[in-house]
């Protein structure tokens, strides 16, 4: 169970194999909030989608119980999914051993050691319960209709497929993680200068800054998308430049390499780095828990301006050229 952020449920999918090989023969149902849910269409091993954020939590317990769970894996065990995996009545309940929280769980872990990556994080959820874990990522899956979709809206835009397309994420979450709009505005002509094609891919959230930065650079092609459709555009770029943010996650599921540009979050809990991942991580120090974040950062919007336009064009290079 993971209802939370587009990049948190994008990470939980690695879980699925691990679960997969455990259990072969069983149904393993993800419960997802709705916006995040559009993401996990055509999982193979995802046998539904079960929307845990529609109403407030009493009101679902019924209806998560009478599905009749073996096991609950509660990879978030925020307030809401702690209360339905007790509600379940499964036999065997899996999540982190919060305070109060934990009183969830027949099988409960505490986060106590040094920061890891949260996939490697998550398993050891698993392994808590006895279940081998293994190595694979996390996964995203297009049809072919949805890829060709992605590609022809890239044709319409004016991104032409015989110049690499890459594409760029204006914003996350937070506003302590977005990379300065100016430096985008910088980078794209850089881009340009390589023989690439710079598309800003944004959702109905974000038409704001795109609109400034169609200010500053009055021909950039964006594409306004919802989700499903932004993973097929996302295909049919040759890599991403983004913040840590859920597109990031995105482009790794679906194979895209991509730049990321880390501030107040750190490449070491967010990535699993190697081919086709180059992370870019400012000079200030990441700071763990998002309570500290949310506090420290609330309303800053340079946190990542040191990482100039001329380290990202660098980055793509060796990604685009290796």
């Amino acid at each position: 169970m993971q209802k939370g952020a587009l990049g948190d449920v994008i990470l939980t999918t690695a879980l699925l194999d691990d679960l997969h090989r455990a259990f072969p023969e069983a149904a393993i149902d993800f419960g997802v909030g709705k916006a995040a849910a559009p993401l996990l269409e055509h999982h193979p091993l995802i046998s539904e989608r079960v929307i845990v954020d529609a109403e407030p939590a009493w009101r679902l317990a019924p209806a998560i119980r009478a599905r009749r769970y073996d096991w609950v894996v509660d990879v978030q065990s925020s307030a809401r999914t702690a209360i339905l995996t007790w509600c379940s009545g499964a036999a065997v309940r899996i999540g982190w051993d919060a305070r109060v929280r934990g009183a969830a769980y027949t099988h409960r872990l505490a986060r106590d050691g040094a920061p890891e990556y949260v996939v490697i994080e998550r398993r050891r959820l698993l392994a808590l319960a006895n279940i081998t874990t293994g190595d694979t990522a996390p996964r995203l899956v297009l049809s072919a209709a949805e890829r060709a979709e992605g590609e022809r809206a890239m044709r319409t835009a004016g991104a032409p497929p015989e110049r690499p397309r890459v594409g760029l994420v204006l914003t996350s979450a937070e506003a302590s993680r977005n990379w300065p709009l100016a430096h985008f505005a910088a980078l794209i002509p850089l881009l340009r200068a390589e023989g690439l094609t710079p598309v800003v891919l944004y959702g109905p959230g974000d038409v704001a800054p795109v609109a400034r930065l169609q200010g500053l650079v009055p021909d950039v092609i964006a594409l306004n998308l919802r989700v499903r459709a932004l993973l097929g555009a996302l295909a049919a770029c040759r890599l991403l430049v983004s913040g840590d943010t859920g597109p990031a996650h995105m482009a790794s599921a679906l194979g895209v390499p991509r730049v990321t540009i880390y501030g107040p979050t750190s490449p070491v809990l967010y990535s699993a780095g190697g081919p086709g991942v180059v992370e870019l991580a400012s000079a200030n120090p990441p700071i763990r828990k998002m309570r500290e974040r949310k506090e420290l950062l609330a309303g800053r919007d340079d946190y990542t301006a040191d990482v100039t336009p001329a380290r990202v064009v660098e980055a793509v290079r060796s990604l685009i050229r290796p």
